[in-house]
């Protein structure tokens, strides 16, 4: 049973590791090319292959082909960038607004320097405002 086993999971990496992408290009005369190895001065597109529907499924509608343009990938990796960087700084505020929140809540007693350096009080009413305020935030940005 185990050599069964072994055997079944080997050539399943196997069949995976012979799986190849195929690249389409237009040759100098026109015509559509293939092949596992991309021209070397020639666009070319990877092309996505797939199987196909099972039987009695529903067919898949077939996906663009990514753009060859090395500006609009430059561009678009940016993009994508900025949107992951957008993300991280969101998180940090809001895990920072859930410390300042819970220091609010658990504190009764806090202080702060002002702006001239001198260590002042945070009355009640003053530390009821700033937890509206935080749980506010959390709730339109979190």
């Amino acid at each position: 049973m185990r050599k069964l086993i072994l055997l079944v999971t080997l050539s399943l990496l196997c069949s995976a590791a012979g799986a190849q992408q195929i690249y389409q290009w237009q040759d100098a005369q026109g015509r559509m090319q293939f092949g596992q190895q991309p021209p070397a001065n020639t666009p070319y597109q990877p092309l996505d292959i797939r199987g196909p529907a099972p039987i009695g499924g529903q067919l898949r509608a077939p996906e663009p082909l990514p753009s060859a343009d090395p500006e609009q990938q430059a561009e678009a990796a940016a993009e994508q960038r900025r949107q992951q960087q957008a993300a991280a700084e969101l998180a940090n505020y809001c895990e920072q607004l859930r410390r300042d929140l819970t220091t609010l809540q658990d504190n009764p007693r806090l202080r702060r320097t002002n702006a001239d350096g001198e260590v002042e009080r945070i009355g009640e009413d003053e530390r009821q405002r700033l937890i509206q305020q935080a749980q506010d935030n959390l709730k339109e940005h979190c």
